[in-house]
């Protein structure tokens, strides 16, 4: 009988997607199995082994190897014969080979060099790696070179031998624990990676909810227009609508109460300010205090720490069930641990009164199991930035790209001319394409535009993939138009915004298979940041936060125009027709705070509702890869030093 050690040897080397389904099955068993036994930390490093689907690494591989095949002129000469170096010469058509050869060189000198650079570490740092010792190692040393601003969760769904062969929609409805854990928080790197184990029964209905969510959605809002014309049959669309909407926000709220009261871990970094550092090393020490002297484990302590420092995001009631929590439910240490919860929460808010840039927090960089993916992780604390990665291999290698414009935990741009968008290029949504449209050429005329026309493969590789920033709005993902190989054998410099249903939903595209979504195609070509939604949205509702998110996020061509949030939104959502609401006569210039550096703090008020009241209307827009931004609109407002 074969030991799991030497199941281990005979797994090692090989990829999930030659081992199968299995492959990813038995690493989230070993998970299981070492979490019961106590080993945390082995549970973590099979864990982050399960979430790489070795089958990734074609997506971000096999470009670098086309550009490492093609020989050089050089190497073209150095191979040929007497003759063929002859017909180089004499030969009109082998002349051309080298021109093009030449020519290919120049062009991509600078970015071979950055591949060649890149390639130097492996992307998969656990590939040489068997012993689960040395991987926790090799996940504790990644995490110690990403940037300290950053709180990095992983959430992972354990092991269900029931559902290795089934179809995406059996898999995401089947039951299962959630493991969360931390590989990067706010005692890092003094205190190393830790895991929660989530295994409350009601998640057993939550994931039956959620995996009928969307194909209800459909169902309600898929309707003949020519047949809902009567006063009954519009109430009768819009109480369905009304009691899906209900529905979606019980859902939510019993999906928090599941991570209760552990939803502060949801929770990123403070903002740097003048003596928070000074200020932090007294809540540890304090922290560390009280941990020692109940004998707290290092865990306690983690999640203790992680609590003091959002302390005054509690109220009384969330403070009590927090200390009882980490207490154990032994009342006098929860006493005490309660004690200090108050203490800090009254210290955070005189430090966020004199210094306010206290109060707000870095990204949250939140890595999600495929099979919790489609799951409004957001709405757990939608007051946080926070982006998603598909696995810590993904992260590792989009910041190692990217690394040179991460500042302060921000990957850092500057977007002014170098534009594109692509709008309704089926021509069949009017009313939308007529809203994008006019919405655009107020907005951002200097940028290049299609409208209502079919972009060609060789138009999105030659310009839409080299601006620095590309608008898609319509339906789907725009993987309609240019094949998931053309994308990811290309190098996408700038920010992609994909307005459409279920534009970075993940999807399965077999009987068994991983599942992706247009974003993994674009991070595979080296896309730092996607902005997509996870399920389908109604095209008006998309269309306004579209164009508030843009408009916040990217300088107009003209800072004279209206702040878009001051445009009457009737005529331009019937007609497309933009005024002003009647007594408005500020311009952007006047308005010192309307655009924003964060992408992800636009996505965070969104996601509070804060642009569409309806929940089905704002939970669905996510950031996925870096949290992006732009220098254009707003400078860091943090210390070099």
């Amino acid at each position: 009988m074969f030991t799991a050690k030497a199941i281990d040897k005979e797994m090692h080397g090989l990829q999930n997607a030659q081992a199968g389904p299995e492959a990813k099955e038995y690493n989230l068993l070993r998970a299981d199995e070492e979490y019961r036994n106590g080993n945390m930390e082995h549970s973590i490093y099979y864990q982050v082994r399960a979430l790489f689907q070795n089958s990734d690494a074609r997506l971000i591989t096999e470009a670098q190897q086309l550009e490492n095949w093609s020989p050089t002129v050089e190497e073209i000469l150095a191979a040929a014969s007497a003759k063929e170096k002859e017909d180089y010469k004499s030969n009109a058509f082998f002349r051309n080979i080298l021109k093009y050869n030449q020519k290919y060189e120049l062009e991509h000198k600078k970015s071979k060099a950055k591949t060649k650079e890149l390639s130097l570490d492996k992307l998969d740092f656990l590939e040489e790696i068997q012993e689960p010792v040395m991987g926790f190692a090799s996940i504790a040393s990644v995490c110690r070179q990403l940037p300290q601003e950053w709180c990095v969760l992983q959430l992972c769904k354990s092991f269900n031998p029931a559902t290795t062969c089934s179809t995406y929609y059996e898999i995401a409805g089947s039951k299962g624990d959630i493991y969360l854990s931390l590989l990067q928080h706010c005692r890092s790197p003094e205190l190393g990676p830790i895991c929660l184990r989530f295994d409350d029964s009601a998640l057993v209905d939550i994931f039956k909810r959620y995996g009928t969510l969307v194909e209800r959605f459909k169902r309600v809002v898929t309707v003949d227009p020519t047949a809902v014309k009567t006063s009954q049959q519009k109430s009768k669309y819009w109480n369905e609508l009304n009691a899906y909407s209900g529905d979606l926000q019980v859902l939510i709220d019993d999906l928090k109460r599941v991570f209760a009261p552990y939803n502060f871990l949801f929770l990123g970094k403070r903002y740097h300010c003048t003596s928070l550092k000074q200020t932090m090393k007294q809540a540890w020490a304090s922290v560390d205090e009280l941990c020692a002297k109940l004998n707290w484990s290092n865990q306690q302590r983690i999640l203790l720490s992680q609590a003091v420092l959002h302390a005054n995001r509690f109220d009384n009631a969330e403070q009590q069930a927090v200390s009882l929590e980490l207490a154990n439910y032994k009342t006098t240490e929860a006493q005490q641990a309660l004690q200090l919860l108050k203490l800090w929460s009254s210290n955070w808010a005189t430090l966020q009164q004199e210094q306010p840039l206290a109060e707000k927090r870095f990204p949250l960089l939140l890595v999600v199991d495929e099979r919790l993916d489609h799951m409004h992780w957001e709405q757990l604390m939608p007051l946080q930035e926070c982006t998603r990665l598909k696995s810590l291999h993904s992260l590792w290698r989009l910041y190692k790209c990217h690394k040179a414009q991460v500042q302060h935990g921000y990957y850092t741009v500057r977007i002014e001319r170098h534009g594109m968008s692509i709008i309704n290029p089926e021509s069949d949504l009017v009313n939308s394409g007529r809203r994008m449209r006019s919405f655009l050429e107020y907005w951002l005329p200097h940028w290049e535009h299609m409208f209502e026309t079919k972009p060609t493969e060789q138009l999105l590789t030659d310009q839409a993939f080299k601006a620095d920033c590309f608008v898609y709005a319509g339906h789907g993902s725009s993987l309609q138009y240019v094949s998931s190989r053309v994308i990811y054998r290309n190098r996408i410099k700038g920010v992609v915004f994909l307005f459409g249903c279920d534009s970075t939903r993940v999807m399965s595209s077999g009987l068994y298979s991983p599942l992706y979504g247009a974003h993994d195609y674009y991070h595979g070509a080296l896309c730092p940041t996607v902005v997509g939604t996870l399920m389908p949205a109604l095209d008006g509702n998309m269309d306004n936060v579209a164009t508030n998110l843009l408009s916040r996020w990217i300088a107009p061509a003209n800072g004279k125009v209206t702040p878009w949030t001051q445009i009457d939104r009737v005529p331009w959502v019937s007609q497309g027709t933009i005024k002003a609401l009647k007594g408005v006569t500020q311009t952007v210039d006047q308005v010192t705070d309307y655009q924003v550096g964060s992408l992800c703090s636009i996505l965070a008020g969104i996601q509070q509702g804060k642009v569409e009241p309806k929940i089905y209307n704002y939970c669905v827009y996510v950031s996925r890869g870096l949290p992006a931004w732009n220098l254009a609109v707003e400078q860091l407002p943090f210390s070099n030093n």
